[in-house]
């Protein structure tokens, strides 16, 4: 019984799928679009509004605001880079966060300030000039004035005076 019914089965599935699968298929939708006229009035029309469209982009285009010069968008540059559109980011050799200020001494002979800068910790006086007598700078950097009443040091870096206070 449970043979016949699996084989009743497996016929309808088969007969079913050939008499669909064999059958004509009428979706073929032709239209032949070459027996209708063209109307001429629709030409102009499209033009018109080509025209139309093309005026009202040029209403637009006086509306907008000119792109700011390089040199208006670097003078107002008040902190970062000096050139917002050079490439680099920052030399190694530039004072940056890498910089650290961690604290003051005052003697009667000398001024010191402990720094920290990549990796190596110091301390600095109003002698100190990066790549000559100390590495706790840049090379070129110069400090210019300690002052720990004040807790400031101020460094002289790319012609620019750079004011640390704690």
């Amino acid at each position: 019984m449970k043979n016949n019914i699996k084989l009743n089965i497996f016929i309808g599935l088969f007969t079913s799928s050939l008499l669909f699968g064999c059958s004509p298929k009428n979706n073929n939708f032709d239209i032949d679009l070459t027996t209708l006229k063209k109307s001429k009035q629709n030409k102009v029309i499209i033009k018109e509004n080509k025209n139309k469209i093309i005026l009202e982009s040029n209403k637009h285009i006086k509306d907008l605001i000119p792109l700011k010069d390089k040199q208006e968008v670097i003078s107002k540059t008040i902190f970062g880079k000096k050139d917002p559109f050079s490439e680099g980011e920052f030399n190694s050799n530039k004072l940056n966060s890498n910089f650290k200020l961690t604290g003051f001494l005052n003697t009667k002979i000398k001024k010191y300030v402990f720094v920290s800068y990549l990796d190596s910790e110091g301390t600095i006086t109003e002698e100190s000039i990066g790549g000559i007598n100390t590495n706790l700078l840049p090379n070129g950097a110069k400090v210019i004035s300690i002052d720990p009443k004040n807790m400031k040091l101020i460094i002289n870096f790319e012609n620019e005076n750079l004011i640390f206070e704690m």
